[in-house]
């Protein structure tokens, strides 16, 4: 601009700078799209049942993908697992900040390799991870149409608090792992 003070006049550069000043001031109001929002999205509901993961590379081919997670864990556990669980947290966090750069598959390997060291401690120490998804939309902003967004629901709980249940959802009592005395053979 410096360079074309007979194209950029004073008069020119006022009539920019209150064209700007215009937009910006009609950001966010009626004739916008308003403010940017992230809402559930009403046509995938959540499933009310997390899935268990055993294996930190399963869980990690779960997860890869997502740009969000809201973790979830015991506050009455011992110093140590609070630090193991921060740990996993943590690394899962700084993971998928990058995996969207991610066009190796060594490095992914590399990533669910980790998560199954992470997964085996909390196994030794009697924890296990369940999660879901949650698919949400960003609204607002500059943009009229919404932005699918994948998150993820993760909790870690004692295997101690665990309750098993069948495919449909209901819990599965201990009588049901037998069979009942008109389903076993008779010689």
């Amino acid at each position: 601009m410096d360079d074309q003070v007979g194209h950029y006049t004073i008069k020119r550069l006022k009539k920019i700078k209150r064209a700007h000043e215009e937009w910006i001031s009609s950001l966010g109001t009626e004739g916008g799209n308003g403010p940017v929002r992230l809402i559930p999205d009403p046509t995938r509901p959540p499933k009310k049942i997390l899935r268990l993961f055993l294996k930190g590379s399963d869980f990690w081919y779960f997860f890869d993908g997502a740009t969000a997670f809201y973790p979830s864990w015991p506050g009455d556990i011992s110093d140590e697992h609070a630090d193991l669980i921060a740990r996993l947290f943590d690394d899962l966090r700084d993971w998928m900040d990058v995996c969207s750069d991610i066009d190796s598959f060594q490095a992914k390997r590399d990533a669910a390799k980790a998560f199954d060291g992470y997964f085996k401690e909390l196994a030794q120490a009697g924890f296990f991870v369940g999660a879901r998804e949650r698919f949400m939309l960003l609204i607002g902003g500059v943009s009229s149409d919404p932005s699918s967004w994948r998150t993820i629901d993760i909790e870690i709980q004692p295997v101690s608090h665990a309750q098993v249940v069948r495919a449909d959802g209901k819990p599965l009592q201990f009588g049901d792992l037998t069979p009942k005395k008109d389903e076993r053979e008779t010689d």
